[in-house]
């Protein structure tokens, strides 16, 4: 766990200008120069705005910070550990050319030993079809990993998602299309095609290529009742109408060496000559997201599996012949769900409760997936939105095949989004 600080002052400043907002309304400010074309706004959870409205051009910062502590207790030690941590701490640049339709957007994790999260560029072609290259969330992922870590419910993503996606950031090129009406039904489809090695995929040297094949993958969206804000599990808007996204998910890397498909070189397999023969990987997944009122509902479901193993070695000398249930020595393989819900109050205060299961595809004690039950709760009080949030959040994890390492945290999180 990250023991790196965020200095008190920062945290100070910014507690005291979150507070000015006000619970759940969401304030700006504006100061324009008139001769000089300029503006600039600032949203409370949504950073500094520079526009330059005879041009076009936009530019906007914004930043992240989550300090928090927490408290643990396993069944094998039954002392209480007490520790603090920087969980995230994230500054992001955006640009837009508003004539042209195109958006460029960079952040980055300055706690994280590899900085570099997201930078692409996002091309609007026309009013159904948009282009993004670069490095980004990969939309083949499951509906949680497509929330920005600023609009998670609870403090940790869930069980399913830790267990099966990393970052969930690649680098690769991605094609989205709308089709429908946003007051009915829509119909949202994502090509992708990544590669397959996660964050900073190419390595530290000019030439460390990318290892294995490409992720090839997509998403296909169905709002039955019209659009709705499906980027976080809180209904801010309160939809007086059912509103709900059903999606399905599936990304194929065809050579992992990681196990989630999102490392580059954790490990390596070989052919009969030597060669890296990396394993193909495949990932599925069904997801449902619904609002009202401020209720919510996230319902996730994610299996995986192994392909292209015949005649495959544990070593380039040929050592070892791998058996093809030894592949759940490396990758993560089977099954998991996710069921999540929530309530957002009109003062702000939001209580979300969520419970998950994990299921290996190989019965065996070598299997890196274990058969684990997850169930947490989370108490959030909301000032400005995302702007402020204070968390209070418990989540116990049991182990069936490892009951010593049964245990649960409790966790105190403070998140500020500027």
């Amino acid at each position: 766990m990250n023991r790196i600080q965020f200095p008190l002052a920062v945290c100070l400043l910014i507690l005291f200008q979150c507070l000015g907002a006000g619970p759940v309304a969401a304030q700006e400010e504006d100061f324009t120069g008139g001769e000089a074309d300029f503006s600039a706004t600032f949203r409370k959870g949504q950073g500094l705005e520079v526009g330059f409205p005879s041009s076009g051009y936009v530019f906007g910062f914004a930043g992240l910070a989550q300090p928090g502590m927490n408290l643990s207790q396993t069944d094998a030690d039954t002392s209480l550990a007490l520790g603090t941590y920087t969980r995230r701490a994230y500054l992001t640049f955006k640009a837009s050319d508003m004539e042209r339709g195109i958006d460029v957007l960079v952040r980055a994790n300055y706690i994280a030993s590899t900085p570099l999260l997201d930078a692409y560029i996002n091309y609007t072609v026309n009013d159904w079809l948009s282009i993004r290259t670069g490095q980004f969330q990969n939309p083949s992922n499951n509906r949680e990993m497509q929330f920005y870590e600023g609009h998670l419910a609870m403090p940790e993503r869930s069980l399913m998602s830790r267990t099966f996606v990393d970052t969930g950031r690649e680098f690769g090129l991605s094609l989205t299309a709308t089709f429908g009406n946003t007051e009915s039904m829509m119909i949202k489809p994502v090509i992708a095609v990544t590669s397959g090695d996660g964050i900073n995929s190419f390595g530290a040297l000019s030439n460390d290529t990318d290892k294995g094949g490409l992720k090839i993958g997509g998403r296909l969206d169905v709002y039955p009742f019209g659009d709705f804000d499906a980027t976080s599990a809180s209904d801010f808007e309160r939809n007086e109408t059912p509103k709900a996204v059903i999606g399905w998910a599936t990304n194929y890397n065809m050579g992992a060496s990681g196990p989630v498909g999102e490392s580059h070189g954790e490990w390596l397999i070989f052919d009969a000559n030597g060669a890296e023969q990396l394993p193909h990987y495949l990932k599925n997944h069904i997801d449902l997201l619904a609002k009202w009122k401020g209720a919510s509902l996230l319902a996730e479901f994610t299996n995986a599996a192994a392909y292209q193993l015949d005649g495959a070695y544990t070593s380039a000398s040929l050592g070892t012949l791998l058996m093809p249930t030894e592949i759940s020595q490396y990758l993560m393989l089977g099954n998991a769900y996710n069921i999540q819900g929530g309530y957002l109050l009109k003062n702000g205060l939001q209580l979300d409760a969520r419970f998950g299961q994990t299921f290996p595809e190989f019965d065996q004690s070598s299997s890196l997936l274990e058969v684990i039950d997850a169930i947490g709760g989370c108490l959030t009080w909301h000032v400005a939105e995302h702007a402020l949030k204070l968390q209070l959040a418990a989540e116990y994890l049991n182990y069936q095949n490892r009951p010593d390492a049964n245990g649960w945290t409790a966790a105190f999180q403070t998140q500020f989004l500027f």
